[in-house]
């Protein structure tokens, strides 16, 4: 708890995601939600890279940065019709039985300023506020209509980017010279312009110095963000809730 610079990498693997999407017009109340995963099979329970850095600049005060992305492509005949609404506020339908290809993206980018308020040879405790950035998107392309009739149908990138300020505390606790344990939490709930956000993430973890610079470590994870949109034309709401498994090496100075 004491180094400078530190920067670690690994595999983030997401055993639970729960995603709904809805695009709902604002004049004829069409669209509905859909859930991803069910309806187009986009899965987002894989393993991907995270990345986490940390600068210490003086013993109370530490800037801390993280990056991530989740995202799943899917080709799947529709069973049942699906009702969506293009940017522009029109009502898509595309028929059961439709060939459909999907992709589904969803980055988080994360920078916070912590305050170390309490800190000594065993335990630090910090809060600290920053920005957390996610940028999520949906993709489909009808490949052929029922009855295998080409369509150049096209259902447009339901896509934005989403910059929430956060709040956030922070622990870490030295069980001896080469293992501590941490815990960390952030959240923010906020109302601008069109949009509405909640955004929470957690995670627990722990720490192993295996050798000089050189540790290995292990957290669970939870991140979780809300958010609406609603404009003259259409309203958008996208829920995701991501569970999982952080697993990395890391080096200190």
């Amino acid at each position: 708890m004491e180094e400078t610079f530190s920067v670690s990498a690994g595999g983030y693997h997401v055993f639970r995601a729960d995603t709904t999407l809805s695009l709902v017009s604002r004049n004829a109340g069409a669209g509905a939600a859909i859930r991803p995963a069910d309806t187009l099979g986009l899965d987002l329970e894989n393993t991907v890279l995270k990345v986490n850095g940390r600068y210490r600049f003086s013993p109370t005060s530490q800037v801390v940065v993280s990056w991530y992305s989740v995202g799943s492509n899917a080709t799947r005949t529709l069973e049942s019709d699906v009702d969506w609404v293009s940017p522009d506020g029109n009502e898509t339908i595309i028929a059961e039985g439709s060939r459909v290809s999907s992709s589904l993206d969803y980055d988080i980018t994360k920078a916070s300023y912590y305050w170390s308020f309490y800190h000594n040879n065993k335990v630090e405790l910090m809060a600290g506020a920053g920005l957390h950035v996610s940028r999520f998107g949906v993709d489909l392309d009808v490949l052929n209509a029922p009855g295998g009739a080409a369509s150049s149908q096209r259902t447009e990138n339901a896509e934005t980017t989403v910059p929430l300020p956060t709040l956030g505390f922070g622990l870490n606790y030295r069980v001896n010279p080469r293992l501590h344990w941490y815990l960390r939490g952030e959240g923010f709930y906020m109302e601008f312009d069109d949009w509405r956000g909640l955004f929470t993430d957690l995670e627990v973890g722990m720490e192993y110095r295996i050798w000089k610079g050189l540790g290995a470590g292990v957290g669970l994870a939870s991140d979780s963000l809300n958010v609406t949109e609603t404009n003259s034309d259409y309203k958008f709401r996208y829920d995701n809730r991501l569970s999982g498994a952080h697993f990395y090496l890391s080096w200190t100075h």
